[in-house]
């Protein structure tokens, strides 16, 4: 699995702006995730890959934590950041439709979510 980290830096000196980088030369895979006013996404877990979100649009609560019993909640706006640990559950919900930049970082499967609690039905009795 990649050792890697997000590590972001910012630099707007440039005379049409500037930009906000957020990994380089980093084996990783990136989404934009797209979160309905009043959805959420399953509470899981992903044993391969460490997640990062960067909220661009909208409003969103972000819960992580080691276990059930260490769970944060954190509202996030555009523009916020936060991580979640290979195996920390976490979960994303929709305070108005957003739209969060998602950056994996180990190995990418689609089939490595663990879902602990999900209001669709998807999750294991």
């Amino acid at each position: 699995m990649a050792k890697s980290s997000i590590q972001i830096q910012k630099d707007f000196d440039k005379p049409w702006g500037g930009y906000v980088l957020f990994i380089e030369n980093s084996p990783c895979t990136v989404k934009i995730i797209f979160v309905k006013k009043g959805t959420m996404l399953s509470l899981q877990t992903h044993k391969l890959r460490a997640e990062f979100w960067y909220v661009i649009s909208g409003r969103v609560v972000a819960t992580i934590g080691k276990d059930k019993e260490h769970l944060k909640k954190s509202v996030l706006n555009p523009g916020d950041t936060v991580k979640s640990p290979v195996g920390f559950l976490h979960r994303l919900e929709g305070i108005q439709a957003s739209k969060v930049l998602e950056i994996s970082l180990g190995t990418f499967r689609e089939n490595d979510i663990v879902r602990h609690e999900d209001k669709y039905g998807r999750a294991p009795e």
